[in-house]
């Protein structure tokens, strides 16, 4: 079989187990099945989670016609990369197969690769079933699909297919062409089916319909199982298209045994030296049979001299002489064409140990790693035991017991001591054994050495010159120990008299001494102390210095100052070797002891040293002194001087940068956190940010940088108007008034795919039916604005009812079970997978007409002796415009055609004259539109009789009406005598009522209707001869409730939310338009939209307000409108995001000198509203009048919204105050400003003196100014309050002579004239009445079964009290009303405020209170 073959096959003849599943489905193949198994019997699976590749993106099933090109992707991923192959009907592709073909793949940012495959110039014989199959090591994920190209079909061909007994095959016809109609196969000329052959082929087609309706056929034979027998078999595949044209091949299957082995033989206690034979014989299986030998998995080595001798039906390996190396697994692999079987078994020999490397007598140096050796070899492995002598107990124990740790054996036998002690001293024995002949044994003598040491190399001596000075050597270790002095390299002499050496031995080593008495200049120097013993030797090392003290340095100044350097210069001291100068930052308290140190070497001839201070932090208050130091010692510092270093641009980017999508399409949310404190150089202004598209089509187009204010803690920022759906790539970097740091690493963030900018153009509609309709457009262009359009949403509503939706992936679509001649509003919009995006603007058309219904109801009545009278009700769909009615009247017992009568559509009754009395009549209606006659309604029979009977003409039903509305209920009778009506609401007789009308036609009007007024009405009519009656339902529609309202704040904007009003009936499916108005406080209301530009916003539940004021309280107010009304105002107060603001809470942000004063605006925190303006006000301490800098911060001029640090005098970050007095103290008044208010901050701040020293405290001393304020303030405030007082007392007794002047005018007049008074007549004594606060009743929904008041916070109370004259709970005089009322009356007033439900007092006195208060009774 040619390689060709076998690869065509791997995809062509797969597993049955394929066609169960979807064409598209993705599949993992097994990589644990033989290599011809995963040719022919590859299994498809679903991808799980233990994979570790698997598809994730992948073409689909594509149809073309020639000429044309072609691209198809798929891409994986896996713990490492895959790589991709492509294959047509299981024959692997590549660029050399066709150079039409164009194969590449990449790996993209997450580490995913992606492949494609190009084809330029389509041909009918790239058709076929393509394979992208992913791998990555034994890991294998692969996707297949079908490119059909149009073109007449052809079959591939194949050599022959080499299957295994007893296993299915699965055989799929490699055809090309489209389309295709059917796939047939044929076994010795007949066609295989389902029921032939045995039952033993299955042949699965699986049908999918395209968009064009165009059959696909894939057509895969099954044979569950093949037998020898079936060798040499030939089956034929039968192509056929739609046209007739045929294709065919025909394909044989050779039936192959795999081969079966049995055990392998070898020999038992096999050992070194002999020869060994392994025999490897095959039971059964088709030849030829190929053998292979292995060795522990591998290739057996040339090295070995193993021979292998092999048959057609066995093979045999022979050692000679075998050994240790030879010891292992051996397997023979035994294969044929269709399979490859293997049998192993385990070859080892017995070997004795010997030694390797034999232990030895070993000395070890104390304190250091020490090791002895012991190995041998052998089989199996020798194990290596080390025991010591227990030199108390006389017993040998093992060393790793014994030693309690820090011995360690290892594998090869070798014993190592981490660090020698004396403990380790002693007799070992290592013993070697492996179950093998004779075990190894040497016993061998540890010793433990110490050689000489120091405990320190060195140390320095310091004296004062004249004194006595002590030098001492204490050497460690084994005798003997030797020591020699040495002073500059010079041997010491111990003969001077000045000099004494003394040696002093202990139990660890020997001390030596060297006394200098009277130490001179000459003395110093370099001393060295060398000891030595027969184990080592050591050198210990002694400095002398012999000193006099210096004088401290003069002239200590700062020559300049840079960002991260300063240099100072001084006037040297007599006998200085050197400098020591500290700095510190300089901050409330200077820490002399955290300071950093320079010691500096003294420069020869120069009169002024100089250092230049390096590594210093910029933008910080530094102290430095100075000090001389000698031999001797260090003199007294100079005083301090200060100086502070000039700011640096940044030298870290922000942290934690993070870029996130927003709901709002190109728009990103930055976060970051500020650079790492000591990278700031300075106080932090603002950062920029820099954002890049990563399209390379968008070229500079997108691209933004933005510069935003610091604030404290971690920072955001909102980039908008950016590219849609696009990757961006967000750097920021921080800025102070040096410059900008270094830019942080990009982090990439794709934006939001947006809804389509843009309405579809050119909508029209037009009526195709009675109950569809046709509505067209002109397609949406989204070149450019980062959306896919996938499709259009199309909304359409009569005029009552509430938005309904369609959508469509065409630009036209036809709306079907529509409502037949009704008037549509129809509008469209397109929508992509981030919403839908501007409705057209909206159009009317109307359906057809149609032939109507039957009247809804009729009536028949006996007018007279020889009339009748029928009435009847609209057609509950005239489907038209009604032209005519059309009467219908037989007499029942006649055969001939009925008489007709026409009756204008206005009319809902007809009189039908010269009739015969007594004979029986049957009449019917039906109503005529342009369309036609339509339904027929009920035939009623009825006879004309000399008694007339009493009967309502008017037919009832149910009706709705709006609450508040007025309802007439006809009542129309007949009969002779004429009868008397009786009108009945809920079985209760009508009679006198405000609400209710009799007219002198019977008919019934009712005003003002509420829900009390809803329900059953009955006319009665009756006369001598009988009665009849008609009955009404009137259901009464409330208003809308108001809506509930809620909002969400932002900086600049509010997103307005709110829920459907609650319902009760079925007045939710009304269409409800909502009303939007929102004010500032103490600002006048504005609408949210447009009512003529959005005149209908159903359905709509949310709403932005944008460009609002940060940090600003605004107040909601919405209604909701119905057909019924408008609904009560609902609403809320909200405040934006945002305050005034913030003042530092200390003075760190001012700075001084002797001259002038710096306030740096980098203190002052916007609260998230950002600084608008910064005015600084100063004086001198105790003065009286406020000073002005010239320099301020204000963004008043500006004509755009720059952040504080861009604006005019504020690229500094800071206000100077010059021309100040040394020394002084200062009061500072900072007013800082933003849209959400200010702040005022009064600071209390000295300049210094003229040599850079601080001032002291301002003193307490006595202000008169001041004295003279307070004295003032408190003979104002008691003069105010003996007004208020005077004013209060003099109310109350005016209102006392009122009340006694009326009592006594009650009193005289006539008790008969104490009726009822009116309402005018109680309005007008309210005037003079103590102020009353009334409780206006609070809005609650219809269906509340309670009522609930709250006090009005402008209405007025009504204060009860004891009346003098009159006996408990009489009414007082002048107050009797019709009606009785208790105190607790509340009154709901007929006008309202514009701005809110309540009432002002000036409101409640101007208007009439006959007019304007309606009583609620509790």
């Amino acid at each position: 079989m040619t390689n060709f073959g076998r690869v065509f096959q791997s995809s062509v003849f797969r597993h049955l187990k394929c066609s169960s599943l979807s064409d598209t489905e993705l599949y993992n193949i097994d990589p644990g099945i033989s290599e011809w198994k995963g040719l022919d019997r590859r299994k498809r699976k679903r991808r799980g989670l233990d994979n570790r590749v698997i598809i994730t993106q992948h073409f689909t099933e594509r149809t073309v016609t020639p000429g044309g090109d072609i691209s198809m992707q798929c891409s994986a991923s896996g713990d490492r990369a895959p790589q991709f192959v492509w294959e047509r009907d299981g024959v692997a592709m590549s660029s050399n197969t066709d150079p039409r073909y164009a194969l590449g793949q990449l790996m993209t940012s997450d580490n995913s690769v992606v492949a494609q495959l190009n084809i330029t110039r389509v041909r009918v014989e790239d058709g076929g079933l393509y394979s992208c199959i992913a791998r990555e090591g034994d890991h294998v994920a692969a996707y297949e699909n079908r490119l059909d190209v149009y073109g007449p079909p052809y079959i591939r061909s194949l050599p022959p297919i080499k299957v295994q007994s007893g296993e299915p095959i699965n055989l799929r016809c490699p055809f090309y062409g489209y389309p295709i109609s059917k796939i047939d196969w044929e076994f010795k000329g007949k066609t295989i089916n389902s029921n032939n052959l045995f039952q033993r082929y299955k042949r699965s087609n699986h049908r999918k319909k395209t968009r064009r309706s165009i059959v696909n056929i894939h057509g895969v034979l099954t044979i569950p199982e093949v037998n020898k027998e079936d060798n040499g078999a030939v089956y034929t595949c039968i192509v056929t298209s739609p046209s007739g044209e045929m294709a065919r091949r025909a394909f044989e299957i050779q039936v192959i045994e795999a081969p079966v082995l049995e055990d392998l033989l070898l020999g038992n206690n096999l050992q070194e030296g002999q020869i060994v034979n392994i025999y490897c014989n095959v039971r059964s299986g088709d030849l030829p049979i190929h053998f292979e030998w292995l060795k522990d998995g591998k290739r057996i080595p040339s090295n070995l001299k193993v021979v292998e001798r092999s048959s057609e039906l066995f093979s045999a390996l022979v050692i000679k002489k075998v050994s240790l190396e030879h010891c292992g697994t051996y397997t023979c692999v035994a294969s044929n064409h269709v399979a490859k079987v293997n049998r192993s078994t385990e070859l080892y020999i017995k070997v004795a140990p010997k030694w390797l490397e034999e232990p030895m007598n070993s000395s070890l140096l104390l304190g250091r790693r020490g090791a002895v050796s012991c190995s041998a070899s052998g089989y199996p492995q020798p194990q290596v035991h080390w025991m010591k002598k227990d030199a108390l107990l006389g017993t040998w124990q093992p060393v790793l017991e014994l030693a309690g740790g820090g011995i360690l054996s290892l594998p090869n036998g070798t014993l190592v001591i981490d660090e020698v002690s004396l403990t380790d001293e002693g007799l070992y024995s290592c013993n070697v054994e492996n179950g093998v002949g004779t075990p190894l044994s040497k016993t061998v003598w540890m010793s433990v050495n110490k050689p000489v040491y120091f405990e320190t190399p060195s140390y320095n001596v310091t004296s004062r010159l004249g004194t006595s000075v002590t030098l001492e050597c204490r050497a460690l270790g084994d005798e003997p120990i030797r020591i020699i002095w040495s002073h500059n390299g010079n041997i010491v002499d111990f003969h001077s008299h000045r000099a004494k050496h003394t040696e002093t031995k202990s139990l660890l080593g020997l001390t030596s001494t060297v006394t200098i008495q009277y130490s001179e200049a000459s003395d110093a120097g370099f001393y060295q102390c060398r000891a030595s013993n027969p184990f080592g030797a050591a050198t210990f090392n002694i400095f002398l210095t012999i000193l006099e003290p210096p004088t401290p340095p003069t002239e200590l100044r700062v020559e300049s100052v840079g960002s991260r350097s300063a240099r100072v210069s001084w006037r040297g001291a007599a006998r200085a070797r050197g400098y020591v100068l500290q700095h510190v930052p300089a901050h409330t308290h200077i820490a002399w002891d955290r300071a950093v140190v320079v010691n500096i070497t003294r420069q020869e001839n120069e009169q002024r040293q100089t250092i230049e201070l390096e590594s210093l932090r910029p933008a910080t208050s530094y102290a430095a002194r100075v000090a001389t130091g000698n031999e001797v010692g260090v003199s007294r510092y100079t005083p301090p001087i200060h100086f502070t270093t000039h700011e640096e641009s940044p030298s870290s980017p922000p942290l934690n940068v993070q870029v996130e999508q927003t709901q709002n399409p190109g728009e990103l949310l930055v976060s970051w956190m500020p650079p790492p404190k000591d990278s700031h150089n300075g106080e932090l202004t603002g950062y920029h940010i820099k954002t890049s598209p990563q399209s390379t089509l968008s070229g500079d187009v997108g691209s933004r940088s933005l510069k935003v204010s610091h604030k404290e803690g971690k920072q955001e920022a909102r980039i908008s108007d950016l590219l849609k759906n696009t990757r961006y790539a967000v750097s920021i970097s921080a800025m102070n008034s040096a410059g900008t740091g270094p830019f942080s690493h990009p982090v990439y963030q794709d934006t939001l795919e947006g809804a389509p900018e843009t309405a579809p153009a050119s909508v029209e509609c037009t009526a195709v039916s009675s109950t569809s309709l046709r509505v067209g457009w002109q397609p949406i262009t989204t070149h450019g604005q980062g959306t896919s359009l996938i499709g259009y949403s199309i909304l359409y509503a009569t005029e009552v009812s509430t938005w309904q939706n369609q959508t469509s992936l065409h630009t036209e679509i036809y709306l079907q079970n529509l409502l037949k001649y009704t008037n549509y509003t129809v509008k469209v919009a397109g929508f992509s997978n981030y919403g839908v995006g501007p409705f057209s603007y909206p159009i009317a058309c109307a359906t057809l007409q149609d032939v109507p219904e039957a009247p809804a109801d009729s009536k028949l009545l006996v007018l007279s002796p020889t009339s009748l009278l029928i009435s009847w009700k609209r057609p509950e769909h005239t489907n038209g415009e009604i032209m005519y009615y059309t009467v219908y009247i037989k007499p029942t017992s006649g055969s001939g055609p009925p008489q007709t009568h026409r009756v204008d559509p206005t009319r809902s009754l007809a009189e039908l004259k010269e009739l015969i009395t007594g004979r029986a009549y049957e009449v019917w209606v039906t109503a005529s539109t342009a369309a036609g006659e339509g339904a027929a309604s009920k035939r009623l029979t009825h006879a004309p009789a000399q008694r007339v009977v009493a009967g309502v003409a008017s037919l009832g039903g149910t009706i709705s009406v709006g609450v508040g509305s007025s309802l007439l209920l006809v009542c129309q009778c007949v009969g002779v005598p004429p009868p008397r009506t009786v009108w009945y609401h809920k079985h209760n007789i009508i009679t006198h009522h405000p609400r209710f009308t009799r007219n002198h036609d019977d008919s019934l009007l009712i005003n003002n209707i509420d829900q009390s007024l809803s329900g059953n009405y009955t006319c009665l009519a009756k006369n001598l001869y009988g009665s009849d009656s008609v009955e009404y339902t009137v259901v009464v529609l409330p208003l809308p409730e108001a809506p509930i309202l809620r909002a969400t704040p932002y900086k600049d904007s509010i997103l307005v939310e709110w829920e459907q009003p609650y319902y009760t009936s079925n007045t939710s499916l009304q269409k409800i338009t909502y009303s939007l108005t929102w004010k500032e406080a103490n600002g006048p209301w504005q609408e949210a939209w447009s009512p003529n530009k959005l005149s209908n916003l159903s359905g709509v539940q949310k709403y932005a307000l944008t460009g609002l004021k940060c940090g600003t309280k605004y107040s909601l107010r919405i209604t909701a409108t119905n057909k019924v009304g408008t609904s009560q105002p609902a609403y809320l107060d909200i405040s934006t995001l945002g305050g005034a603001p913030i003042a530092p809470s200390g003075d760190e942000w001012l700075w001084s000198n002797s001259t002038h004063l710096v306030v740096s605006a980098g203190g002052w925190r916007g609260a998230g509203c950002g600084l608008r303006a910064l005015d600084v006000l100063y004086r001198a301490h105790n003065a009286a009048t406020w000073l002005r800098p010239h320099s301020l911060i204000s963004h008043a001029d500006l004509t755009w919204s720059l952040p504080m640090y861009e604006a005019t005098g504020y690229r500094d970050n800071s206000i100077t105050i010059p021309d100040l007095v040394p020394g002084t103290w200062y009061q500072i008044r900072v007013t800082a400003a933003n849209e959400a208010g200010s702040v005022t901050t009064t600071y209390n701040y000295a300049t210094k003196n003229e040599d850079g020293s601080e001032v002291g405290p301002p003193s307490d001393s006595f202000d008169l100014n001041v004295l003279v304020i307070i004295f003032s303030s408190i003979l104002l405030a008691i003069c105010f309050i003996s007004c208020v007082y005077m004013l209060v007392k003099r109310q109350r007794n005016d209102h006392f002579t009122e009340y006694r002047e009326s009592i006594a005018t009650d009193n005289k007049s006539d008790s008969g004239n104490l009726t009822s008074a009116s309402h005018s007549t109680l309005a007008a004594a309210a005037g003079k009445d103590p102020p009353r606060l009334y409780s206006a009743p609070v809005q609650m929904r219809n269906n509340s079964k309670h009522e609930l008041y709250e006090i009005s916070p402008y209405a007025q109370f009504a204060i009860g009290f004891r009346t003098f004259g009159h006996t408990d709970n009489q009414d007082l005089p002048n107050r009797h009303v019709k009606s009785r009322f208790d105190t607790e009356t509340s009154f709901q007033m007929c006008s309202e405020s514009e701005d809110s439900d309540s009432v002002s007092k000036s409101t409640l006195k101007s208007v009439p209170r006959n007019i304007c208060r309606t009583p609620h009774h509790r």
